[in-house]
């Protein structure tokens, strides 16, 4: 019988998952399962949105037939690379020159994709029917935590939240507003489901293509695609650096620091208690803490890119070590690292201090 075991990794969904459409093409029985590894601790938020995409996944499974089976153990060192790294934009076939050529910073790689006209690979339907189980398989029911999430995890939610995006038209203002710090819009909240591959950047691609051939091209879809192709680059950029991983000690006193959001300058802390309270942090405040760790506390970098990776719900390995080595000045920053000034930074984007006081309220 020919039987296989397919790894899902972070490739949480049916739409455009080349691996499961060849595996369903190619076997007669099928097991899809994902391995929990429980040496990797995740804080309360970010281990109930992936329990939740794994749930919704097995939902989307079990219309087809067949199922999901969680391993409570590490993958296999031969699919390791499916659990650190989701699916990229472009594929490294597409790309019409070597990427270690253009890797020392973003970009020069930006441009020669540019200059190539590549924008996209081509997104791959979900199959219509899967093949059966092996024989005698029993899949439990996942079970998602009760947990109360700004984003839920899973396929379901994810193309519900890109749909809705569209139709409110918020690509346009996009790069206006991405810097924001307080509400729903500001960003397009994309990077959990990115982060878990519960939705395609090849389908969010494709799709952004076809709102701007209805609606036109503008700054704000562009910089939405700029900022996959940041993706796309840190990804390949991970590849081919080699980066030791951080065991964090939990008693460290920096990492107590971060647990309870005192690091010492109100509004770095009240970005830390919306990390703490949320598993979510947008792009500008990232910066703002990691920047106060490593230059005004001289912290290692990777004292707060291990904290980060244990609480955001969007965590992506390859991105999270690629933006704290950018701000640190030890990664793809031509510039030297990146030093904030974090009053003017206030000034900028909390002048009122409404975010600052939202979350101080909430310490």
């Amino acid at each position: 019988m020919n039987d296989a075991v397919l790894h899902l990794g972070r490739h949480l969904r049916l739409d455009d998952n080349p691996w499961l459409a060849s595996a369903a093409m190619t076997h007669e029985r099928l097991l899809p399962v994902f391995a929990l590894d429980p040496a990797l601790l995740r804080g309360a938020h970010q281990e109930a949105f992936l329990l939740a995409a794994l749930a919704d996944l097995q939902s989307a499974l079990r219309a087809l037939g067949s199922d999901l089976l969680l391993l409570h153990e590490p993958p296999p060192a031969e699919v390791r690379h499916r659990y650190d790294s989701p699916l990229r934009m472009i594929d490294d076939g597409s790309l019409p020159f070597d990427p270690l050529t253009a890797l020392r910073s973003y970009t020069p790689f930006r441009q020669r994709v540019e200059a190539a006209g590549v924008r996209f690979s081509q997104p791959i339907d979900a199959p219509r029917r899967l093949p059966p189980l092996p024989e005698g398989v029993v899949c439990e029911t996942i079970e998602a935590p009760d947990i109360k999430q700004i984003l839920a995890g899973g396929a379901s939610p994810a193309l519900r939240h890109w749909q809705q995006y569209l139709d409110r038209r918020l690509p346009d203002t996009y790069k206006q507003t991405r810097n924001g710090l307080l509400g729903q819009d500001y960003s397009s909240k994309l990077s959990p489901w990115l982060a878990w591959g519960c939705i395609s950047p090849r389908r969010i691609a494709s799709d952004l293509a076809r709102y701007e051939a209805e609606f036109g091209a503008n700054d704000g879809t562009y910089w939405l695609w700029f900022e996959l192709l940041w993706r796309d680059y840190f990804s390949l950029r991970a590849d081919h650096t080699r980066v030791d991983s951080v065991v964090p000690d939990t008693n460290d006193d920096r990492w107590q620091a971060l647990a309870t959001a005192r690091l010492g300058h109100p509004f770095v802390d009240a970005g830390v208690r919306e990390l703490n309270a949320t598993g979510f942090l947008g792009n500008r405040m990232r910066q703002i803490v990691a920047s106060y760790c490593i230059n005004e506390l001289q912290w290692p970098w990777a004292v707060g890119e291990a904290y980060f990776a244990r609480h955001l719900i969007d965590y992506d390995p390859a991105s999270n070590v690629g933006n704290w080595l950018y701000i640190a000045g030890s990664g793809a920053d031509p510039r030297g690292g990146r030093h904030f000034n974090i009053e003017k930074q206030q000034e900028m984007y909390d002048a009122d201090h409404a975010y600052t006081e939202f979350w101080s309220e909430r310490a």
